[in-house]
Formats: C-alpha cells, sequence, structure tokens
C-alpha cells in the first residue's frame, strides 16, 4: 500500500512538472512577443480537460487574453476577461485588460467604470498600481475635456450656478517670481486638498480640476493674481468657496504667506491673513491655513480629523521640493523626471504617504505607456517586475495610503459636479440644451454599453 501511495505521487509529480513546463513554454513565447504560439499552448492547456469556452484554468485563459490584446483581437480578449471574471471576481489581470480592451473600443465610461476596481485589490496585486494609473489618467482626461467645454460654453451658456459645500484651492502666486519656487504652489495646493478632503462637509474639487482648465485658458499662474480671474475661475469650477492668495520666499529662507477665503456667488472675501515663518515651516503653515479657513467657514472638525490632517505632512523640507518639482513635471507630462523627483522624495522622507503614491502612479504610468506590459505579463505575476508593489503596512503607512484612496475616489466622485456652465444639476449629463448635450463625448452623453462587470462587494477589503 505505501508503494503504491509512493507511485502516485511520484506520477502527480511528473504530471506536475509537465503542466509546469507546458506553462513555461507559453510564457517564454509570450515573454518572446511571438503571441501566435503563445495563444496556441495557452488555449491547449485550457482545453487540456474540456471545451476552451468552459475551462477554468485561469492561468492558461489569462495568458490566451493577453496573446489576443497583443495581436489585436481586442474582442477575443475582452470576451475572454468576461470568462475570468465569471470565475474570479477581482482578477486583477482580467480587469486591467478588460478596461484597455474597452479604451479600444472607444468605451471610455465602461473602461473607467472597469479600473474603478482597483480600490477592492489588495495593495501588494501585481497589476494594482497598473489598473490604479490608467484610472487616473482617464480622470485627468475626462477632466481636460469638462475643461475645454466649460471655456467653449461660458459665452454661449453662462456660468453655472455655484455648488453648495464646494471647495476649490487656486495655486498662491509667488510674487517675487523667483522660478525656484514656483512649483511650490501646486505642492501647497496638493498638501491643501488633501487636508481639506478629510472634511465630510466640504465637496472639494481636485487639483487636476484646476490644472487643466489653467491650460485650456493658457493661463500662466501669474494670471492668478487678477482679482478678475480668480472668481471667474471658482465659477468655470462650480466652486462655491475658494482659497487663493500668494507667497514670498526672501534669502532663501524667510516666507511670508498671504491667503484669503472668498464666497463666489456674491465674490465677497472673507479677509486676507498673513502667515509669517521660515521656509522650513513651510507645511505647519499649511496646517495654519487650512484650520483658519474652516474656522471661516464656521467648519467645526472632530479630533480625530484634526489628527488625520496634521497626520498629512512630512518634517523634510528637501521631500516636500522634491515632490512640488514632481507634480510639475506630472503635470508637463514629463513622468520619467516626475518620477525621479517622486523617488527623491520618498528617499528624502520614506514615510511621505502622498509621494510615494505619486512615485507608484508615475512608475506605472511609464511602464504602461512603453507598450511592454503584455509581454511583461509573466515577469509581473512572478513578482520579477513589480510597479509600486508592496506587502501590508504598519498603521502609519496604512492611514497615508487612506488618503491617497480617498482621493481618487473623491476624484471619481466629483466629476459628477461637472463645472459646466449653464448645467443645472450637479449631474455632468443633464444640460439645459439638447444641442449642447449631443455635442458631448461619450464619457457624458450615454453610448451603447458592453456589459457591466461583476458588482463589487459590499465592504472595501483594505479597509474592514
Amino acid at each position: 500500500m505505501r508503494r503504491q501511495l509512493i507511485l502516485l505521487l511520484i506520477i502527480g509529480l511528473f504530471v506536475f512538472a509537465c503542466s509546469t513546463n507546458r506553462y513555461m513554454v507559453a510564457d517564454n513565447f509570450l515573454e518572446k512577443e511571438d503571441y501566435n504560439n503563445a495563444l496556441n499552448e495557452y488555449v491547449k492547456l485550457a482545453e487540456a480537460n474540456g471545451s476552451f469556452k468552459l475551462s477554468q484554468d485561469l492561468r492558461a485563459l489569462s495568458g490566451a487574453m493577453i496573446a489576443y490584446y497583443g495581436m489585436g483581437n481586442y474582442k477575443n480578449a475582452f470576451t475572454i476577461s468576461r470568462r475570468i471574471l465569471s470565475l474570479d471576481t477581482y482578477n486583477s489581470a482580467a480587469i486591467f485588460y478588460a478596461g484597455l480592451c474597452l479604451e479600444e473600443k472607444k468605451k471610455v465610461s465602461l473602461a473607467k467604470r472597469i479600473y474603478r476596481y482597483y480600490q477592492f485589490l489588495p495593495s501588494n496585486d501585481p497589476y494594482y498600481n497598473l489598473i490604479k494609473s490608467r484610472f487616473n489618467l482617464m480622470v485627468e482626461e475626462e477632466m481636460a475635456a469638462r475643461a475645454k467645454m466649460a471655456v467653449q460654453m461660458e459665452k454661449s451658456v453662462g456660468l453655472g450656478q455655484v455648488v453648495d459645500n464646494t471647495l476649490a484651492v487656486l495655486y498662491y502666486v509667488n510674487i517675487l517670481e523667483d522660478p525656484r519656487w514656483d512649483a511650490v504652489s501646486k505642492g501647497i495646493a496638493e498638501m491643501m486638498i488633501t487636508d481639506f478632503a478629510q472634511v465630510e462637509q466640504l465637496k472639494v474639487i481636485e487639483r487636476v480640476h484646476l490644472q487643466k482648465l489653467l491650460e485650456e485658458m493658457e493661463l500662466a499662474m501669474s494670471g492668478l493674481a487678477d482679482e478678475n480671474t480668480v472668481p471667474r475661475m471658482g465659477r468655470l469650477m462650480r466652486a462655491k468657496n475658494l482659497v487663493h492668495g500668494s507667497f514670498m520666499v526672501k534669502a532663501g529662507r524667510n516666507l511670508t504667506v498671504n491667503s484669503d477665503l472668498i464666497d463666489v456667488s456674491d465674490n465677497q472675501g472673507f479677509g486676507a491673513e498673513e502667515f509669517n515663518g521660515e521656509m522650513q515651516e513651510i507645511l505647519a503653515i499649511e496646517k495654519e491655513i487650512v484650520f483658519a479657513t474652516l474656522k471661516k467657514l464656521n467648519i467645526q472638525v472632530s479630533a480625530s480629523v484634526q489628527k488625520k490632517i496634521k497626520a498629512n505632512t512630512t518634517k523634510s523640507l528637501n521631500a516636500f521640493l522634491a515632490f512640488c518639482n514632481g507634480l510639475n513635471d506630472y503635470d508637463n507630462g514629463d513622468y520619467e523626471a516626475a518620477l525621479t523627483q517622486f523617488q527623491n522624495s520618498v528617499k528624502y522622507d520614506p514615510n511621505f504617504g502622498l509621494a510615494k503614491n505619486m512615485a507608484n502612479m508615475t512608475q506605472a504610468l511609464n511602464f504602461v505607456t512603453s507598450n511592454q506590459f503584455v509581454s511583461r505579463h509573466p515577469a509581473i505575476m512572478n513578482r520579477r517586475y513589480a510597479i509600486g508593489a508592496r506587502t501590508r503596512q504598519s498603521a502609519p503607512g496604512m492611514r497615508q495610503r487612506n488618503y491617497t484612496h480617498y482621493r481618487l475616489q473623491q476624484l471619481s466622485q466629483n466629476l459628477d459636479l461637472g463645472y459646466l456652465p449653464g448645467n443645472n444639476s450637479r449631474n455632468g449629463s443633464e444640460l439645459v440644451r439638447d444641442d449642447i448635450a449631443e455635442q458631448l463625448p461619450d464619457f457624458i452623453n450615454p453610448r451603447e454599453l458592453l456589459p457591466l462587470p461583476p458588482s463589487p462587494p459590499l465592504t472595501n477589503p483594505n479597509n474592514p
């Protein structure tokens, strides 16, 4: 009896080794971009126990899906992705390639919807950052299109009504015009937006809204010093409250920040305040401005929210300045330079959560735009090429990650604010004139949709 068990074990190990070897053959074809032979091998593996359409071999199905995508056969690739998702609801490779196929088919709205599933994946999943980067990029592209539409429609339709409880942060103007400090404007705005986003009573307009609007208006940051431009920007973004101001750095160390809050609906200011300190204290001053603004808005926050706001910081000035420069490079589309800056920021302060998030995001964008991700699938799954993958972190690390999770969720949700002139509601698909609605791109104007992906779970496994 014992000899029979040993024999069965040997046979089992032999079958397993042969099967593994066949997977390796298919994977090698994929890595060499020989998609036809890779597809043939994966199909044979999937058909080992019956019909390909009924196969439950996720590894073989995933390989076939990716091979089809590499061959440009997006229809078959998407069909297989649906099969995989029916077997494994949160299969990250299937989510990623389903989204890519939808993008190729110009199904922008549905692609963004399926990419949004990144938030139900563990942060150390091989495809987590790749999916999140595509989602973020699509949201940015949508914001650019909406900014263009808002400016074009401003004269013909008029500016829309501002939305209650909304708040936007403009870039603070560097009044000494020393280019060394220009990028600080973006860093301050990003930090303040992250802090205000912790306040449940506020709907915070994301920085990307402002950036895309400035680009569409061909307006330099110095143009934000114009007293007529500030309320106009607020109305275009449909923000009721607008935080703006200026700063100057003297002798490379002495910092003065003037900050004001205006009610865009009646163009009334709450009264500017001046904050002074050394450059090293810039983020402490940023917190002062945030709490002073909340006080002007008569918003009281709990001790836990105050703690979250205070925790979103870095004590390293070098880390913050590198982060600011990274944001500037990112906005300019220079992802390689941005990645270098964000990585430098993390080197200065390994606990700077926003910098780590942007480093991972930018690295993933670089990887996807290189068009090498199809052939690198086996390496990605074997973690020989990880995009910001990391294991479960300690409590402080997870707290920082929750910031970035929340920011991207809010960024997508705030698309409903629309900031489209003439819009009677916060839904970007409802405009006052039918002829204008016909001009809208497909992320606003409903089109024929492919079947929806499975519904997400009731709870987020990352935040039990």
